[in-house]
């Protein structure tokens, strides 16, 4: 695998090959913090439960949030493009990060095998852009998708469940329906500003937008400051 090797504040993070100019690849080449506010937010608010972290890129969130979790949580992340995934892996093993639990998958409303297109036309890799497909063809593979609520142990409280999944969100979350029935956790979803489909899918839990970080809608059942 190529890697490079670069730090911040959290740690240190292996950096995707060919990807320099993504903003999460460009902010850590410059010992900076990517979505500095999101990982405040994170750190501060995930309080004694687990936290899941979807779109794990090169895992450009993980020291951070990982470092602040406490005793016995447990940071759930999930990636799905396997060249993302090998630098995240790789990222977790610098950091030493024993409160990580990462998957190569995607996140659904059903368990099963779904399209990822990885690469351009030109055989670029996408990186942090890769996103789901319905077409097959070149630069595409296929991946497996799983069920937040069949993946997370029902004896697990989880305090925050974060999405950045290209489009994804509605089907991810549908797929952790009892999950987010049972824990209610606080909801930061990227370019999902629907606040009456969260409503209507979790009706009666009182969940209401209560903010915005970088790009991301901050979802929650009581209220808070973002």
């Amino acid at each position: 695998m190529n890697q490079q090797i670069h730090s911040n504040q959290y740690g240190c993070y292996c950096l995707p090959h060919g990807l320099d100019s993504r903003p999460a690849v460009r902010a850590v080449l410059a010992g900076e913090v990517y979505e500095p506010q999101t990982i405040a937010f994170m750190r501060a608010r995930a309080g004694r439960g687990d936290v899941i972290h979807a779109g794990t890129f090169f895992g450009d969130f993980l020291p951070g949030v990982a470092s602040a979790l406490a005793p016995g949580a447990v940071l759930w992340a999930f990636e799905p493009n396997p060249g993302s995934f090998a630098c995240a892996q790789e990222t977790v093993r610098l950091n030493a990060l024993g409160n990580v639990t990462l998957a190569n998958a995607a996140l659904s409303s059903a368990e099963e095998s779904v399209l990822f297109r990885t690469h351009d036309a030109t055989g670029a890799p996408l990186g942090g852009l890769s996103h789901f497909t319905e077409t097959p063809g070149p630069g595409t593979t296929p991946v497996q998708a799983l069920m937040l609520d069949y993946v997370i142990p029902r004896d697990r409280q989880v305090s925050i469940l974060q999405l950045d999944v290209e489009g994804h969100e509605k089907r991810a979350l549908k797929g952790a329906y009892h999950l987010v029935h049972r824990c209610r956790p606080i909801l930061i979803l990227e370019n999902h500003g629907n606040a009456t489909w969260i409503q209507r899918t979790f009706r009666g839990l009182g969940y209401e937008m209560r903010g915005k970080l970088h790009g991301n809608f901050v979802y929650a059942t009581e209220d808070l400051e973002v």
